[in-house]
């Protein structure tokens, strides 16, 4: 929850006359270390997408994934043509854009604002499982 208001993924606002809110929950996992033994805890908060239809919701998919093929074609090119090369990695980089769909969710369990129990989130950036 730290991260998500650090990056001001949602504000706080009054829900809009005929719009609903969807749902979100959290998910848990214990990362286990090379003897078996729980080392860490995670929790991740995601958007439920088991609202959505087949015929209506499943015809575009995108993942972020590069293909080695790509991968070796860029070395080769950079090597090729004498570029200077960096490796990162970035695990959770979409979370981090901008959103532009008005998008609304219940606040998380857990967390509700007191007195502002009524308010939803309005979406500023992503969350898993709304890409």
């Amino acid at each position: 929850m730290d991260s998500i208001s650090h990056n001001q993924t949602w504000t706080l606002i009054e829900l809009h006359l005929g719009k609903r809110p969807i749902t979100i929950s959290w998910v848990y996992k214990v990362k286990n270390d090379s003897m078996g033994r729980p080392s860490k805890y995670k929790a991740r908060l995601v958007v439920r997408g088991n609202k959505k239809k087949e015929s209506l919701h499943f015809q575009k998919t995108f993942a972020l994934v590069i293909k080695w093929n790509t991968i070796r074609t860029m070395i080769a090119l950079a090597t090729h043509c004498s570029w200077k090369m960096s490796q990162m990695d970035v695990k959770i980089t979409f979370l981090n854009s901008d959103f532009k769909e008005e998008v609304y969710v219940k606040q998380p369990i857990g967390f509700e604002k007191s007195n502002n129990e009524n308010l939803v989130c309005k979406f500023n950036k992503t969350l898993y499982g709304l890409c």
